[in-house]
């Protein structure tokens, strides 16, 4: 079991007691948006079939946790390809169960690893299915000759309380797809404890998009596609993954969409609130979501959200299957590539290594606005309608802050919680074994205001007000005391460092609260370090 000390400590500290939880589901279906038969009809089902717990007879709800453990340790018992491990726990005390698929079910090294995640969100129900009918489809024949070439690793649910209350957050309210560099609950920790772990080369996550609702208020209409795919879009990822890698994954998802009459298109959502504010934007250009922080490990990440969020079971089958056909997609692209794309993903933590000490790096990047035309089903009869929207691309992204990149930073020795979060996402920390005289750079702190991160659809609500920096950097000299902390930036995840340690961005450890700027307890370090002073 994949089980930190402190994920231990997390899990047991807070939070509600599973006892309390009832045992199935709390999906209500009255509260569900019924289309128009002229827009149902557009959506028929798909011409295959599912075994897995969400398809069966009669059912009309979503599967409970106990049944989608009981469905994969059944799968284990039939096939020898299939190793189920138990991650850790939810807020909740839900086990978070990973499957390996892998020839015997031992991850091959030379192969690729693919990670598949599911369900992040609790009301997008379709991606926890979709895994499911993966493992199944992977477990046995003429799906298991794949392994052969590729490993999988599959996390069914993302956020099982979430998952059994419908709801889209955690249980302490924060949203986990917005969590993946702060860390702040458990059940990020276990994604971040798999992710370090298999290494993968490929991550896709899976989602939902809301079909009315605010589409209707501000368009009058709902939305056409199918599925809307982005691939990491954040500043600081390597270029070769962020051009020609992402794209071949994306193109032949596309291609996959067309042949089976599924209509694909770029991610993009809009926010709650006024009807007259009809901004449309692509998915999130920051390192927190699971899409950008798995692409700054140096892994090719995609998204894909498909047509379901507020439906409640209308279409279940097709927004399954076009979630499977994404994945099935991703998985024969990824083992087709085999060794090439190891070494792509390699060659990226090798230049992210090189890069210390020189060039730039971004602080803060935004969506570029322009103009774009989408397609939309009108709400009332059903037919096609194009409308021109003020849009928010994420690529190319707007720069609104850069600087020249350290050689690393200096944490000061009581800093110990941004430390332990860098070492779970996998990064390396010395700690200062003597005192020594330092060429550093210091972050003067010219304001300091209270605010809110933000997303693609406006502020992001967790509770959790942020402290925003600007800061200009002063060069000096510094004694750095035996019992500190270095963060080389000669390092595969150099990215994530700079995300989590300059101060003035969002993200940043400090502007969360879990990271001070003052008293030198963080600086920069421009250039060559003293030799003989870490163990």
């Amino acid at each position: 079991m994949l089980r930190s000390p402190s994920l231990q400590r997390l899990c047991a500290s807070g939070l509600v007691m599973l006892s309390a939880v009832p045992a199935q589901a709390q999906f209500d279906p009255s509260k569900a948006w019924v289309e128009p038969p002229v827009i149902a009809a557009r959506f028929p089902d798909p011409p295959v079939s599912y075994a897995t717990p969400g398809f069966r007879a009669g059912r009309t709800d979503f599967p409970s946790h106990a049944e989608v453990l009981a469905f994969l340790d059944e799968l284990a018992r039939q096939s020898p390809n299939v190793r189920i491990e138990r991650l850790g726990q939810s807020q909740q005390g839900r086990e978070m169960p990973l499957v390996v698929l892998a020839e015997q079910g031992r991850i091959d090294p030379a192969r690729p690893t693919v990670m598949v995640i599911g369900q992040q969100h609790g009301n997008e129900p379709a991606g926890g299915e979709a895994v499911l009918a993966l493992a199944q489809q992977f477990a046995t024949e003429p799906g298991s000759a794949l392994l052969k070439k590729v490993n999988l690793v599959l996390i069914p649910r993302g956020n099982p309380d979430g998952a059994e209350r419908f709801t889209r957050v955690t249980a302490n309210g924060i949203d986990v797809n917005r969590d993946h560099l702060l860390l702040r609950t458990p059940e990020a920790r276990v994604i971040a404890a798999a992710t370090l772990r298999y290494a993968p080369q490929v991550v896709l996550d899976l989602h939902e998009f809301t079909v009315g609702g605010r589409w209707i208020d501000k368009f009058g209409a709902v939305m056409k596609y199918d599925g809307l795919l982005q691939p990491a879009t954040v500043g600081n990822l390597d270029a070769a993954i962020a051009t020609s890698a992402q794209r071949d994954y994306v193109d032949a998802i596309q291609a996959a969409f067309a042949q089976a009459g599924l209509q694909g298109f770029k991610y993009h959502t809009t926010s709650g609130g006024k009807a007259d504010d009809r901004t449309v934007s692509m998915g999130g250009v920051q390192p927190d979501t699971g899409r950008n922080v798995s692409a700054l490990h140096q892994a090719v990440s995609l998204l894909l959200e498909v047509r379901g969020v507020g439906l409640g079971r209308a279409h279940f089958a097709r927004r399954v299957h076009t979630q499977v056909l994404a994945a099935t997609t991703v998985i024969e692209t990824a083992a087709k590539q085999g060794p090439a794309l190891m070494q792509l993903t390699a060659q990226a933590g090798q230049r992210a290594k090189a890069d210390a000490c020189r060039g730039e790096l971004v602080v803060e990047a935004w969506q570029t606005p322009t103009r774009q035309r989408l397609d939309f089903l009108d709400a009332k009869t059903g037919e096609d309608k194009a409308v021109d929207v003020d849009w928010r691309a994420a690529e190319p992204l707007k720069i609104v802050n850069a600087r020249p990149r350290p050689c690393g930073y200096l944490l000061a020795a009581s800093e110990t919680v941004a430390v332990q979060r860098l070492q779970m996402l996998g990064v390396r920390v010395e700690r200062i074994d003597s005192a020594a005289p330092w060429s550093v750079e210091r972050y003067e702190i010219l304001s300091q205001t209270d605010g809110q991160r933000q997303d693609a659809r406006g502020a992001i609500e967790d509770g959790e007000a942020i402290r925003s920096f600007r800061v200009r950097l002063r060069h000096g000299r510094a004694v750095v005391q035996p019992g500190s902390f270095y963060v080389s930036l000669a390092q595969p995840l150099s990215p994530l460092v700079s995300a989590a340690l300059e101060p003035d961005s969002q993200n940043s450890y400090a502007a969360n609260r879990l990271l001070e700027v003052g008293d030198d307890r963080l600086l920069r370090v421009p250039g060559p370090t003293p030799t003989g002073v870490w163990h």
